[in-house]
């Protein structure tokens, strides 16, 4: 429960009981303690599932913006304990600082490491959905179905535009042909006790059945030449993602090296290709992004068919800025999860260092695609920040309602003391919560003894260092 306020006032008015003529507006307390407020030291409480369930928002998404090295992660770390202990069960598609592992574990939960060596995900089979696939029926089959063939090509799509490059985009023979070659694939495997992979499909395509040659060449089907022409370049691609030799290694070439469990929390672990090129890193948060989303739509239709418990999940995506310069695919993605993550029965945390982020990508239409990620947010959490960053970007181009004080309280937070020891943690763990056009609450996290303990230390790596 909220603590009391604190009242300041003249002998007057607070001689023989509190000033009638002022009522400050009621505190959230449903949700998971954030933290206290700045000015007064009363609880507040916030997460996006319990706000959404309590219907004080319309759909259960937050957004995250603060600089470097104030505590989003922490923030988040704390939603993520909070809501476990709600029996909502956090999934973290793409750690790729590790910031989660540690807390995940000490939930119970599992971990998933992804990386050249380590483990592998069979981009053919997003979140395991072959095997879930064979124990359904009826209309729950058709509709797991119909998702799996569209995230299947989706994935496949993005991935290959990563790896070819801006200037070499699939062309729309080639995206026909891989519709039509995981269809003819799925048939010809659906029995199996394996999914298939990216090497079946290869050869798939390289051995020119009859449906992908009228693809490919509806004119003249039985011209083989000109088949091989057409689809030279599509099968150089599919060689370098199933050739565990090339610029993915192992990662997408085999079968998934660990089945994601969303009946607990998991993160996917993928801290071992922080430092790698950015094609690397936006194919792996691509798949990753992929399977999470595919076992939560396999979970969901399992639990109405009766097959297993029905669960509640929230969705925490880190790192925002690298997966939307991924792809131009990735923002029409993105795009679609921002708008059904209602209809689809999960809540989501976005993550990104400032707005400025979402409007840098490749063409005007993207960017506001990119805009709306935060403008369809219902709760916007704010750390330190610049003016220029909340004039320019969170007024000007998303339109959100912040005050001149508010602007003066992100600003200040943002500006070191001075060049003393300690100086840059002015603002460290002090954020303002704004839902709407209400004023916005400014809270300080507080951290306990198990917290402070070393699972919120993102600087491990300066530690070890003499």
């Amino acid at each position: 429960m909220p603590s009391l306020d604190m009242a300041f006032g003249s002998t007057r008015q607070v001689s023989g009981g509190f000033w009638p003529m002022s009522s400050g507006m009621g505190l959230p307390v449903e949700g998971v303690p954030v933290g206290r407020m700045t000015s007064t030291g009363e609880a507040v409480c916030c997460d996006p599932v319990s706000w959404y369930q309590s219907d004080i928002i319309p759909q259960p998404s937050m957004f995250l913006l603060g600089q470097p090295a104030i505590g989003k992660s922490t923030f988040v770390r704390r939603l993520v304990w909070g809501l476990c202990a709600f029996g909502i069960n956090p999934v973290i598609p793409a750690d790729l600082k590790g910031e989660y592992v540690q807390l995940v574990r000490l939930l119970g939960g599992q971990v998933i490491r992804m990386g050249p060596g380590f483990g592998s995900l069979n981009i053919l089979d997003p979140g395991d959905v072959h095997q879930v696939l064979q124990q359904l029926t009826g209309q729950a089959r058709n509709d797991l179905l119909k998702d799996y063939q569209a995230r299947r090509a989706d994935t496949l799509e993005v991935i290959l535009s990563i790896a070819r490059g801006r200037s070499h985009p699939l062309s729309d023979i080639e995206t026909n042909l891989i519709a039509v070659a995981l269809e003819d694939l799925h048939e010809r495997t659906r029995d199996d006790s394996q999914p298939p992979t990216i090497v079946q499909l290869r050869d798939l395509v390289k051995a020119a059945p009859e449906s992908l040659r009228s693809t490919a060449n509806f004119e003249d089907p039985d011209d083989t030449d000109a088949y091989r022409r057409i689809t030279r370049s599509l099968l150089g691609s599919l060689n370098g993602l199933a050739n565990p030799r090339g610029r993915f290694k192992d990662m997408f070439s085999a079968q998934t090296t660990d089945s994601v469990d969303l009946s607990r929390p998991v993160a996917f672990d993928i801290s071992s290709i922080d430092q790698a090129g950015d094609d690397m890193v936006a194919a792996t948060l691509t798949a990753s992004w992929s399977a999470a989303f595919a076992a939560k739509n396999a979970a969901d239709l399992l639990a109405e068919s009766g097959l297993q418990p029905a669960r509640s999940h929230v969705i925490i995506m880190d790192e925002m800025h690298r997966a939307l310069r991924s792809s131009p695919l990735m923002v029409e993605k993105l795009d679609l999860l921002t708008r059904l993550n209602r209809q689809w029965g999960f809540g989501q945390v976005m993550i990104t260092h400032t707005f400025a982020d979402l409007m840098c990508l490749d063409t005007p239409a993207a960017n506001m695609k990119a805009r709306g990620f935060v403008e369809r947010s219902a709760i916007k959490v704010l750390g330190a920040l610049d003016r220029h960053e909340v004039d320019q970007f969170l007024r000007g181009e998303s339109g959100m309602s912040v005050s001149r004080r508010e602007e003066d309280l992100l600003d200040d937070w943002n500006t070191p003391l001075g060049y003393g020891t300690k100086a840059s943690w002015k603002g460290r763990g002090k954020f303002l919560i704004k839902t709407g056009n209400l004023p916005g609450l400014p809270i300080e996290l507080q951290l306990c003894a198990l917290e402070r303990g070393g699972f919120n230390d993102t600087d491990r790596g300066w530690h070890k260092r003499v």
